[in-house]
């Protein structure tokens, strides 16, 4: 006959230990507890202590400064900003500032740096190289359209002259002028401007109106060159051909250089005369 194995008794001791055991373990659970809780609140206490002391503090705007501005005034360029005194710096977004200036005035780069001892805010500013005065068409709701002048730079990037005016710069002087400038001719205007800066020949404006014939404001008088092709290269180039003109027809007499095709030029001369075909002298 088999005998069934029997549960083994725990002895009082072994029971006795147990608890000991459970016991201690319940009291070290309720030790991290309490350090877990103990260095939470240290750290919130330090960061709060950290946020609140002048090491991060700006509480004087001479503080800020704003480095490569030349034309626009410093306290009207900070004002975009809308920065409230005592400024902390940890809580500034740098690159949020930067879009604001680049939309708010005329310049071309902004950089933002935060610096510590002492606590200071070096803004440095890069204005746009103006190439031309420029018009283009606004259209507002409820009212006719309206030109409205403005600077082109470099990029082809269009800036109100308003701007300006809201921040008490002078306005940029240049010679040229153009009329009927428009958002998609930006990506033509760095080419376009190369061409127009080095002609041999003086041009004083372009006229963008007609998409169909821009008008070139010469020396020589209104010169038609057409849509935007690109076949400017070649009509500056015949530009050049045609610097002795004044020297055979009144520049009075003349109602415009029509070069929309380069290989033939064409002068149309005001009523009292005929238009006149060109020959140019081979080079």
């Amino acid at each position: 006959m088999v005998m069934a194995d029997l549960p083994e008794v725990a002895s009082p001791a072994s029971l006795a230990a147990r608890r000991r055991q459970k016991r201690w373990e319940r009291r070290r659970q309720r030790l991290q507890r309490f350090w877990r809780f103990v260095g939470v609140t240290a750290i919130a206490a330090g960061l709060v202590w950290v946020l609140a002391r002048p090491l991060w503090i700006i509480q004087d705007p001479r503080r800020i400064q704003i480095q490569g501005q030349q034309t626009l005034n410093r306290d009207r360029l900070l004002a975009t900003l809308n920065l409230q005194m005592p400024l902390n710096l940890l809580q500034l977004q740098p690159q949020r500032l930067e879009q604001q200036l680049l939309k708010a005035a005329p310049l071309q780069a902004v950089q933002i740096q935060r610096r510590l001892l002492p606590a200071s805010l070096i803004i440095t500013v890069q204005e746009i190289t103006a190439t031309a005065q420029a018009s283009r068409v606004v259209v507002e709701p409820n009212q006719p359209p309206q030109e409205r002048w403005g600077i082109l730079d470099r990029q082809g990037v269009w800036h109100p002259l308003s701007a300006y005016e809201r921040l008490g710069a002078t306005l940029p002087t240049t010679t040229l002028k153009v009329r009927g400038y428009r958002e998609p001719y930006q990506r033509l205007w760095p080419g376009l401007y190369s061409l127009l800066r080095t002609s041999p020949v003086g041009i004083q404006g372009l006229d963008w109106r007609d998409p169909a014939n821009i008008i070139l404001e010469t020396e020589l008088g209104p010169v038609y060159c057409g849509p935007t092709i690109p076949s400017y290269s070649q009509q500056i180039a015949m530009l050049d051909r045609l610097r002795q003109l004044p020297d055979k027809t009144s520049r009075s007499a003349i109602a415009y250089i029509d070069l929309r095709q380069p290989s033939t030029p064409r002068v149309q001369m005001k009523p009292s005369a005929p238009p006149r075909s060109l020959q140019t002298n081979p080079r």
